[in-house]
This record gives structure tokens, C-alpha cells and sequence, in this order.
């Protein structure tokens, strides 16, 4: 990790609201391609594709609920037929969306997939801040359907790039932030310059901006 623990957050756009799905946008995709996607495969590659910069970048990909509603179709499908579809199976673990991202824009890197809970937010956001501060660039996606629709994704790195946004990285002792409540809500008020902070729900970090 750097001395000041400072990064860079660039590309950030999410996609949340009454209207969220009209927000997804996968002209990117070939059509056959975004047939078979679910609501939050669409959500996901939508931000990620708007947050990329073509350059090579590792991959982090959180989701508190993930591919539930394949999940439960495969469930009801072996209960009924006593077999499961081996392309529902294979489309319905958790990194499968990163992959899927991974292939389209042929990057090498590696990616890594993540739930945990209700701090499933932070802990990817914090996952791609470590991973930034050995000098790589981060994709960080951030996506669920479960109660609502919900994603963010956004650039990742130590160095800075056009528009970013400088931020330093502390204990919960640097500053006053939202306590609790929803971690992608209170991070998009924070992006949005509505905070001054970020405050993880289970208070083991919290994000500032930096002025130095």
C-alpha cells in the first residue's frame, strides 16, 4: 500500500431507481449474445462496459444475492424433471458475469467474484482498492436484483486519470460518515459529493476525499 494510502475512482456510473432498467444498455453486445442474460448479468455488463477503459485492468465483481433467480430455476427444474440445463447451471455461479466480461474485451488479467452479506458493497470496494495499490488498474462492478435493481461500476488505480476523484483511505476514526444503512446508496451520495465520506456498514474502513 502506498504511504498515504491514496487512489483514484474514475468512470464511476450506476444504475438504480424507479426506472433502472431503462438505464442498461448492451448495444455493446451482439444480440444473440444478451438473449439469454438475466436482469442482473445485464446490469452488471452494462456499468462495467461504461467504466472501461479498453486497457487492461483486473476484474472485481460483488453481488450480496447474485444469480438467485437461476438458482431457483435450477432447484425447481431438478425437482420437476430430476435434471438441470447444463447451460443454466454453468451461467449461474457467481463469477460467471465477470468471465463473461473477461471474454468479450479479451483481458488477461485475473477476476475475482465476492459475497458478503450486507457489507458485500465494501468488501468489494475494498478487495479492488488493495488490488489497485500494488499499481494495477481495477474494474470494479457492483450488481443485485434481488429487491430492487441496483449496480455501480467504476475505475480503480493509484495514479491519476482524467476526472478522477482522489480519495484516501482510512479507519473509521477519518471521518464522520453515514453509520449502517444501504452501502451502494450511501457510496453514490458520496460520489456525488452529497458526503464528505464513506463509511463501510461494519465500520472496518471508510473512504475520504483527499485534498493533498
Amino acid at each position: 500500500m502506498n504511504e498515504k494510502s491514496i487512489f483514484y475512482i474514475s468512470n464511476i456510473n450506476f444504475i438504480d431507481g424507479q426506472n433502472a432498467e431503462s438505464l442498461i444498455d448492451l448495444s455493446f453486445m451482439p444480440p444473440m449474445a444478451r438473449r439469454k442474460l438475466s436482469l442482473v448479468d445485464k446490469a452488471a455488463l452494462s456499468v462495467m462496459h461504461k467504466a472501461y477503459n479498453g486497457n487492461e485492468a483486473e476484474i472485481v465483481f460483488a453481488s450480496q444475492y447474485g444469480e438467485l433467480d437461476r438458482l431457483d430455476k435450477i432447484i425447481s427444474q431438478y425437482q420437476e424433471d430430476n435434471e438441470v440445463s447444463p447451460f443454466t447451471f454453468s451461467t449461474s455461479v457467481h463469477n460467471c458475469v465477470a468471465g463473461q466480461f473477461s471474454l468479450l474485451n479479451k483481458i488477461k488479467k485475473s477476476y475475482n467474484a465476492l459475497a458478503a452479506g450486507e457489507n458485500t458493497f465494501s468488501a468489494g470496494l475494498l478487495e479492488s482498492i488493495m488490488c489497485a495499490q500494488s499499481g494495477d488498474n481495477v474494474l470494479y462492478c457492483f450488481a443485485d436484483s434481488y429487491k430492487k435493481l441496483e449496480a455501480c461500476g467504476c475505475l480503480i488505480s493509484a495514479t491519476p486519470t482524467k476526472d478522477s476523484l482522489k480519495i484516501e483511505l482510512g479507519t473509521n476514526t477519518c471521518a464522520v460518515a453515514i453509520d449502517g444503512g444501504n452501502e451502494f446508496e450511501n457510496f453514490k451520495s458520496f460520489c456525488e459529493n452529497q458526503t464528505d465520506s464513506f463509511l463501510s456498514n461494519d465500520k472496518v474502513f471508510c473512504i475520504v476525499r483527499s485534498n493533498g
